[in-house]
């Protein structure tokens, strides 16, 4: 199956429930759905969404104050050993948290290493504004452990790179990632007796800081 193939699936897939039935596209015989949504505050729409599953969402007017937001997170968590992605722009973070005495757990480190820290610290390729999920590009330098394994994730995200939804996400990828990990909230679960678990797959709480500046 091709990439574009595999793509129009889930176009298919994600169209809303209730919506009419659309023209059959030539090719595939998949509907042919509309383009991406327009959204009068995108950055507005996805802070309200990511909040009502239960994220945190903080707005940040300069990198200076994403690093001191970052660090009253880890402080407000108690959090002594961090696993965060090597990547230029969290650099400023790192080394905040670092001469605040807390141990810095590399990419590239071990399930060991990264399962014993308190909080992972990641950047964010794009964020999903109809839904407030995160979508996290993730390779060598930025391991899908660090927002899966701790119990506690913070990811940085700038205003710019938050698109209305999956159409437009899809119409933005170009070359895929060798993995897209999608986060919409802490992670939850219901699977045994329909009692909702946080933390059950991955980390009980997400905050996000939206760099608008």
């Amino acid at each position: 199956m091709s990439r574009e193939d595999l793509l129009e699936r889930i176009r298919a897939a994600v169209r809303p429930v209730g919506a009419q039935e659309r023209p059959q596209s030539a090719a595939g015989g998949l509907p042919v759905l509309p383009g991406p949504q327009t959204f009068a505050d995108p950055v507005g729409l996805f802070a309200e969404r990511a909040r009502a599953v239960g994220a945190t969402v903080e707005l940040v007017a300069s990198m200076h104050e994403a690093v001191e937001h970052a660090a009253a997170w880890c402080a407000g968590r108690a959090v002594r050993r961090a696993a965060i992605w090597n990547a230029s722009e969290l650099l400023p973070i790192r080394d905040r948290l670092r001469a605040d005495g807390i141990e810095i757990i590399p990419a590239g480190a071990g399930v060991d290493a990264v399962a014993g820290v308190d909080g992972g610290v990641t950047g964010a390729e794009w964020g999903i504004a109809e839904t407030g999920t995160l979508v996290l590009a993730c390779g060598p330098d930025q391991p899908r452990l660090t927002s899966l394994l701790p119990p506690a994730h913070l990811a940085l995200l700038r205003a710019d790179r938050i698109l209305p939804d999956l159409p437009a996400l899809f119409a933005q990828c170009g070359a895929l990632p060798s993995a897209l990990t999608f986060i919409t909230g802490p992670s939850r679960s219901a699977d045994i007796g329909l009692v909702p678990v946080f933390g059950a797959h991955g980390p009980m709480a997400v905050a996000i800081l939206i760099l608008t500046g």
